[in-house]
């Protein structure tokens, strides 16, 4: 029974990714197909787990109150266009968590799952960029010219038509075959791999954040200094946001040319800022009791600003942050999210995942899909690495 148990859940993980896939293929532009994908793991999962509650018999009361309280916001609120993508989001993250902790996939099972369904979004992404597969017209595109020796060269995008949906993804796959995957025939390939897709992005994102996750593993030697290196950025982040909002004008020592905070943070985000300025202060002053329980990521919060390139983006309310997205779309949710996950990680992070974690953390501040019901590889390592993985000493070697 159990490998039933885990052969049905592992059905449930492919699903989640092919229909993040097919989703991505047919989009026109919204969030919309992504809900309807979603809907039928959680009517699956929520079966699944019911029927196995029953089987055995008992709950935790704990348990049974958190889900009881987690239920009464989701479905007795007034559900609006603008909180359905957080309800169903939520939903689907607690059914993972659940099934993450209740059923256990071995390490050589979960790689190759990751690894295998990268190479299927590699080649898909390759196939449509060059041309050999049609491209969805109804997604603007969002990429680059690049000049190499003369020759223009597009920049890679994933199927969502963004250098974003697929440079911080390859980077996953490349860290998680680095430190994780014990078998390093299989591994050498798919380091080669994702990091021809990264290249051919020409981003800096997802290097700079493999540079800073290599170094943090020789730093990080326990779980306090790991819930650290977890904590500070985040304190750093809401410090930048605040200094953004209130002083903008400031001008930073130790720069040179008279540099205000504003010009700054502009230059050291790709123009991010212009739009977190505007959407920091429409949260601040213009949310209501109620929109921090189930608040509004739409036309409400738009921002045109200019990228680094030059380029002029109208009506914008992707805040390119995985943690503002999460925060603006329910700061209620967004709150429990954030503690369940730097709980996990001071109670149950190990020093050869650490790095994957630390990863993903660091990759959210720049790209609002890492956590959502877009890519769930991101989610799914996570939960893995923080609820899937047997609960260990911090310098425990991999089984």
């Amino acid at each position: 029974m159990k490998f039933q148990y885990s052969s049905i859940f592992s059905f449930g993980l492919y699903y989640l990714f092919f229909a993040f896939m097919l989703g991505s293929i047919l989009s026109n532009d919204g969030n919309s197909v992504f809900y309807i994908m979603a809907v039928p793991f959680i009517l699956m999962g929520a079966s699944f787990a019911g029927l196995r509650l029953i089987a055995r018999g008992s709950i935790r009361v704990g348990v049974l109150l958190f889900f009881l309280l987690v239920g009464g916001f989701l479905f007795f609120y007034p559900v609006e266009k603008a909180n359905l993508y957080i309800r169903i989001f939520t939903v689907e993250m607690l059914l993972l968590v659940y099934f993450f902790s209740e059923i256990k996939i071995d390490l050589s099972r979960f790689t190759k799952f990751l690894n295998t369904t990268y190479v299927f979004y590699f080649l898909f992404s390759v196939a449509i960029w060059s041309g050999v597969l049609p491209a969805n017209t109804s997604i603007e595109k969002n990429t680059f010219l690049i000049n190499v020796g003369g020759f223009n060269f597009e920049t890679l995008y994933g199927l969502g038509g963004s250098t974003a949906d697929i440079d911080s993804y390859s980077g996953l796959v490349l860290i998680w075959n680095v430190f994780v995957n014990k078998v390093k025939r299989s591994s050498y390939g798919m380091i080669a791999l994702s990091s021809l897709a990264m290249l051919m992005t020409f981003r800096m994102t997802p290097i700079v954040a493999l540079v800073l996750s290599f170094l943090i593993y020789f730093v990080v030697v326990n779980r306090v200094l790991a819930f650290l290196a977890i904590i500070l950025p985040a304190l750093g982040f809401v410090s930048a946001l605040l200094a953004l909002n209130y002083s903008p004008t400031f001008i930073v020592p130790f720069v040179g040319h008279n540099m205000d905070w504003y010009t700054l943070m502009w230059k050291a985000t790709h123009a991010r800022s212009s739009i977190w300025l505007g959407q920091i202060h429409y949260f601040i002053n213009e949310f209501t009791f109620s929109d921090y329980i189930f608040g509004s990521l739409d036309e409400r919060m738009t921002v045109d600003f200019v990228d680094g390139d030059g380029r002029v983006h109208k009506d914008s309310y992707n805040p390119h942050n995985t943690y503002l997205s999460l925060l603006f779309r329910s700061s209620l949710f967004f709150s429990l999210f954030y503690i369940l996950f730097v709980a996990a990680v001071a109670r149950r992070s190990r020093k050869v995942t650490f790095p994957v974690v630390f990863y993903i953390s660091i990759v959210a501040y720049t790209n609002a899909s890492v956590l959502g019901l877009q890519n769930p590889m991101y989610l799914l390592v996570l939960l893995y690495v923080l609820f899937g993985m047997p609960r260990e000493k911090f310098n425990a070697r991999l089984e």
